[in-house]
């Protein structure tokens, strides 16, 4: 890292002074058992939870928070790497920057990975940090407003485009040609609204690239119809300013009809392509749909439905994983229940993985391997099950210099 590099990251640490709230359903929690079985669910707004991970061709990532989970103040977000053909989880949280908000991760499969912090206290922006050697060095940049708290607020393409899902205006996507300092403005919630009016959009959700390396947004739809996945008409962003009058459409998902409403909880570009996961609710009822986009088209595969029971929201995701890079995986929560879903791709049904390690609060999916992680202040059990094992087994712990009381 340049010392110019360095002292900008300083700045930016200086600056974060406090926190935002941390979704506790999401990162507490220690006890074993699968649960009830899924059911129906009361009509709420879902939360789209910040642990989660993406494994693309040549590695995985996770996020997740570890210290004293309680404490908002004493809570930091950590980034783990591991090559997606073996090796160990290795730390590589970008140094120099307070973590507390919570941390969001753009994984491509080549380019750079790029890291947001999200805002707490007087912090109004969000800082970013890149890396082209797997969190070796980083290079800092920065957004003009605050990231989204949702995992899938940035995204990088293949010709090393990025955007960043941000809380301006309401929300608005931003886009760069590849510099993490210069932004501009593409569409807001409130454009998304009136170009596609028969969904509904409420709010954005998740920003991504497709296989053309065209940009999509994930939205909320109020009203019944199709998972909101949306991108320009034309192909390609508008030019900049013409957000007031962007061409935007429905990706054209081709999957059954949603009879109430619909949130889209992660999308991703992962080694099989574009990859997303909704929740949808009808009445008192909730369900989730893996979704898998087909060729260049738009058009989607879908999983079955996995009814969700009431009081069992989902706490953490993971996409990418599987022989073929399809698999989804989501851990919901209850008090202190975990049970553990996966799908391994388009049509193959839902399966709750056996005695989920006590505390379990993230995961991973990493070809036929799925991690559970552990969190107990600095220190991280990973247990790993693998088909026909006969339970979990543990396969790594890790202890993370975390300086309590240095957001205070």
């Amino acid at each position: 890292m340049s010392r110019r590099a360095a002292v900008a990251l300083v700045v930016a640490a200086v600056l974060v002074v406090g926190v935002v709230a941390i979704v506790a359903s999401s990162s507490s929690g220690s006890s074993s058992g699968s649960g009830g079985p899924p059911g129906s669910a009361a009509a709420t707004v879902p939360v789209v939870p910040l642990p989660s991970s993406v494994t693309v061709a040549a590695r995985t990532s996770v996020v997740l928070p570890m210290g004293h989970l309680d404490d908002p103040a004493n809570t930091f977000w950590q980034l783990f790497l591991r090559p997606t053909g073996g090796g160990a989880w290795r730390l590589e949280t970008p140094p120099g920057v307070a973590d507390n908000g919570g941390l969001v991760v753009s994984l491509p499969s080549a380019g750079p990975l790029t890291a947001g912090f999200l805002t707490s206290a007087d912090l109004h922006f969000s800082p970013l940090a890149q890396t082209v050697d797997g969190g070796s060095t980083w290079t800092p940049g920065q957004l003009p407003t605050a990231l989204v708290a949702v995992p899938d607020a940035l995204a990088t393409g293949a010709g090393g485009g990025l955007l960043a899902l941000v809380a301006q205006t309401g929300q608005s996507v931003l886009a760069s040609d590849g510099d993490p300092t210069a932004w501009r403005t593409e569409v807001s919630t409130a454009a998304l609204a009136r170009a596609v009016p028969a969904c509904g959009v409420t709010r954005i959700t998740a920003v991504a690239f497709d296989a053309a390396d065209q940009p999509v947004v994930g939205v909320r739809c109020a009203r019944a119809g199709e998972p909101g996945v949306l991108t320009p008409a034309g192909g390609g962003m508008p030019r900049p300013g013409a957000t007031a009058a962007t061409p935007w459409r429905d990706l054209e998902p081709a999957t059954p009809a949603v009879p109430g409403t619909s949130t889209v909880l992660r999308l991703d570009t992962t080694s099989a392509g574009l990859q997303g996961l909704d929740e949808q609710q009808s009445g008192s009822s909730a369900s989730l749909v893996a979704l898998w986009a087909q060729g260049v088209n738009g058009r989607w595969a879908t999983s079955p439905a996995l009814s969700l029971a009431p009081g069992w929201p989902v706490a953490a995701t993971a996409m990418g994983g599987g022989t073929g890079g399809t698999e989804t995986a989501v851990l919901l929560a209850s008090g202190t229940a975990r049970r553990i879903e996966e799908t391994a791709g388009p049509g193959a049904p839902w399966t709750a993985l056996p005695g989920v390690p006590a505390g379990t609060g993230a995961l991973a999916a990493t070809g036929t391997t799925t991690d559970a992680f552990v969190v107990s202040g600095s220190h991280l059990a990973v247990w790993s099950w693998t088909p026909g094992a006969t339970g979990w087994s543990r396969t790594a712990t890790l202890t993370v210099p975390i300086q309590y009381g240095s957001s205070s």
